[in-house]
């Protein structure tokens, strides 16, 4: 090919592949006509900003080539860059040298770019003679979605100073899309490109190098703090003092040693946003050259769609249900869909004026800690007692809240509500936890407020048992019959009173949940109980639903003695024709006819493959979970796009669907952990496996991986629970926990009663991939 210029990027360390690199350059230069190849060595940087010398290299050329044998911050920002300024890109692998691949599958950028691997400086330069083609990744940076225009980084713990970045961007009122590892352990390339092409800002937070998952998190900052200087969007990149950013690209960073300085740098960058939505800045590159080019399936995870949902949401029987008031629980697998249900009964009963509505996302990782240290104060009686205190509180603070806020106005042009409204806000406002902020932010207050508050009266002793006069001085700053009191009595000019509680069980830590947080959860059963009894009294209606992951769930009815008395609605799906409809109507709100499945998705995908029906493939291979089958759709659409096509064909199928396949056994053993300890590795004792797997080929495969006889029963019922795996009994179809309605004393009922001759495990095929499974 001829003037084709090649800038090389690769990591300080180790030596031998910039020696490597240099090699290939020279040789390159040598004996390639039309080749020219730099590397950041070459680069005068003497006296100038680092960074900024290497992105006008980048610039300069006509693609990138980058080693990312050892990951590193310089490398993986340059990459991003180098794709949101449309160049081509290209990645190499020293395979001579050991490599971190569980990093990088964990990371998940890099595997679904693609890399090229070498030993040697010869075998470098003939992948450097096969580029052929330097044409870029194809997206629109000016298609920005106006509904929420910003897109965060979250980090994985949230810390104080990552609540309140969240806080102050939601006082700034900037609607914004996030990546959460919580929610999404990995974070592709294609998703990346995607959510910072449709903002208008970008913000990212650092972690500093001693913090857990810091790696993970700094090299996701990294890559998209990239691509967004790539595109030219708006730009705020936080960290905690002077690390982790390297030294050359200091410059890009906002550091910060005050919570002050966090609020001015919000401050800014909301400026910022604002005015680059009004400038409108014109693309950079074409538009989308066909539908599938400019399809949009919305987001996989409902946090990040809320204010497009409602256009193409399914309302189930289960929402019907819970929007009736039918049900205290809401219970679903992640990605099943709790989040979406959540909104949407939000957003219906809220229509009505006269509801009063709270939405409350408690930070589940603050509340764990406080529960863990009156766990090790308090006896058993006393901490749940302490506890459930803590919730009925905490609750009729945040209704009176809500009120306050609603009606500040209202109250004023109401004379029925202007007396209540005064006597209210007077019983309220006597306390610290009034406060500007989010609720995050109120209930961390209170939580420290309680915490010192015990230690300054009962000190370090362990096993300290409470009267009920002694948790009430501790818990309660307000007289709470007349908080109640008042709160009832301005309820009268009112309908209903709903609270809704999502993310009680997000962000606890991946050892495995215990007794400590089921507390948590009784205790907010009981107090929300409490709480609807004492308004029912007086004739008032009042709503709870706490949403709760499906094994979590599981757990607690295990350890509850009363079982059974919460009315719950199960987000469990087994009908291949509801995901469908899930599909459709997401294809449809693309401007299409409102037409069936069977007209709308031939114009997206082929009909077949292997001689099974496209869209039955994908079902079979998600799980039977929403999430799960937009995201596998998705990443099959971005292949078919990347290469210029204008279907789903055969080759997109498979390379998204593998791509999928590598996120899904991350994020499934990160579930598998969140409830049993220590377990996610687990399934990579499967590697390179048959398909198909006799009882005793199954159990050698377990006791290979350190498995004990002891504990092969509860793995084996994990790994079916889960999808993992499933059973083929004589020559019937496998059958997978959803094959019998999630029941899994049915599964094991029928392989008990066909024998362990007639029985054979199965891998579910979204794992075939990633696994190696033949």
């Amino acid at each position: 090919m001829e003037n084709l210029t090649i800038f090389f990027a690769y990591p300080s360390a180790p030596q031998t592949i910039g020696e490597t690199i240099t090699a290939a350059a020279q040789n390159g230069e040598r004996y390639l006509v039309g080749y020219k190849i730099s590397t950041w060595q070459q680069s005068e940087i003497a006296g100038r900003f680092i960074a900024e010398e290497v992105i006008n290299k980048i610039a300069a050329s006509s693609c990138l080539a980058a080693d990312i044998t050892e990951l590193n911050f310089n490398v993986t920002y340059e990459v991003g860059y180098a794709i949101g300024a449309q160049r081509r890109v290209i990645l190499t692998r020293n395979r001579s040298l050991k490599d971190d691949a569980r990093l990088r599958a964990e990371l998940g950028v890099f595997d679904t770019l693609g890399y090229r691997q070498y030993e040697n400086s010869q075998e470098l330069l003939d992948i450097v003679k096969s580029v052929s083609d330097v044409t870029p990744l194809v997206f629109d940076s000016s298609a920005i979605n106006t509904t929420a225009p910003v897109y965060v980084l979250e980090p994985k713990f949230k810390t104080d100073q990552a609540t309140r970045i969240i806080s102050r961007v939601k006082r700034a009122r900037l609607f914004y899309r996030s990546f959460d590892p919580s929610e999404q352990p990995r974070l592709s390339a294609h998703d990346a490109i995607r959510n910072v092409a449709q903002s208008a800002g970008v913000l990212l937070q650092l972690t500093r190098d001693h913090n857990a998952d810091a790696n993970l998190n700094n090299l996701r900052a990294a890559f998209l703090a990239g691509l967004a200087h790539g595109m030219g969007k708006v730009t705020v990149i936080l960290q905690d003092g002077d690390e982790p950013v390297p030294i050359d690209y200091r410059d890009l960073v906002v550091a910060y040693t005050h919570p002050d300085q966090i609020d001015e740098a919000i401050a800014d960058f909301a400026v910022r946003v604002v005015e680059a939505l009004q400038a409108g800045t014109p693309s950079k590159v074409k538009g989308p050259r066909s539908f599938l080019a400019g399809l949009t399936l919305g987001a996989s995870s409902a946090e990040n769609e809320f204010r497009d949902l409602g256009e193409y949401y399914l309302p189930t029987a289960q929402f019907l249900r819970a929007a009736r008031g039918d049900a205290r629980l809401v219970v679903g697998r992640k990605g099943s869909g709790k989040t979406a249900l959540f909104s949407q009964v939000r957003d219906q009963v809220r229509a009505k004026r006269t509801n009063i509505v709270l939405d409350l996302k408690p930070e589940g990782y603050k509340l764990r800690k406080f529960n863990e240290l009156v766990g090790d104060l308090l006896t058993g009686g006393t901490r749940e007692h302490t506890v459930m205190a803590f919730w009925e509180y905490l609750l009729l603070l945040e209704i009176c809240y809500k009120i306050l806020e609603k009606d500040e106005i209202p109250h004023t042009r109401n004379h029925n509500l202007y007396d209540p409204y005064r006597r209210l806000a007077e019983t309220y406002q006597s306390d610290e936890y009034i406060s500007e902020g989010d609720f995050s932010e109120r209930m961390t207050i209170l939580l420290e407020r309680i915490t010192h508050d015990y230690a300054a009266k009962h000190g370090e002793s362990s096993g300290t048992v409470l009267s009920q006069a002694q948790v009430t001085e501790l818990i309660y700053r307000h007289d709470l019959v007349k908080l109640r009191d008042e709160l009832q009595a301005y309820m009268s000019y009112k309908d209903e009173l709903w609270i809704l509680i999502d993310n009680l069980d997000k962000g606890w830590p991946t050892h495995g949940v215990a007794e400590e947080d089921l507390v948590i959860i009784r205790a907010l059963l009981e107090a929300t109980r409490k709480l609807e009894r004492d308004f029912q009294r007086v004739g008032q209606n009042c709503n709870t639903i706490v949403f709760l992951r499906n094994d979590v769930y599981e757990l607690l009815v295990g350890e509850t003695p009363d079982r059974g008395k919460e009315s719950k609605v199960v987000l469990d799906w087994t009908d291949p024709d509801l995901l469908r409809e899930v599909l459709r109507r997401r294809l449809v709100f693309n401007n299409l006819e409102d037409a069936s499945f069977e007209e709308v998705w031939p114009q997206i995908c082929i009909s077949h493959i292997d001689g099974q029906e496209s869209s039955q493939f994908l079902i079979e291979r998600c799980l039977m979970r929403p999430r799960c089958l937009i995201d596998l759709v998705d990443h099959c659409r971005a292949h078919a796009v990347n290469l210029q096509r204008d279907q789903i064909g055969r080759d997109d199928l498979e390379q998204g669907l593998s791509t999928f396949s590598s996120d899904l056994l991350v994020d499934i053993g990160y579930e598998i952990r969140d409830v049993v300890p220590d377990s996610d590795e687990i399934l990579y004792a499967f590697l390179g496996v048959e398909k198909e797997l006799s009882v005793l080929d199954f159990e050698i495969v377990l006791a290979e991986a350190s498995i004990d006889e002891d504990s092969l029963e509860k793995v084996t019922d994990i790994l079916l629970w889960y999808g993992f795996l499933g059973v083929q009994i004589g020559f019937d179809d496998a059958r997978y926990i959803n094959s019998v309605n999630y029941d899994l004393k049915r599964l094991k009922g029928l392989m008990a009663k066909a024998g362990r001759q007639h029985l054979r495990y199965c891998i579910n095929p979204a794992f075939w991939s990633a696994l190696e499974v033949h």
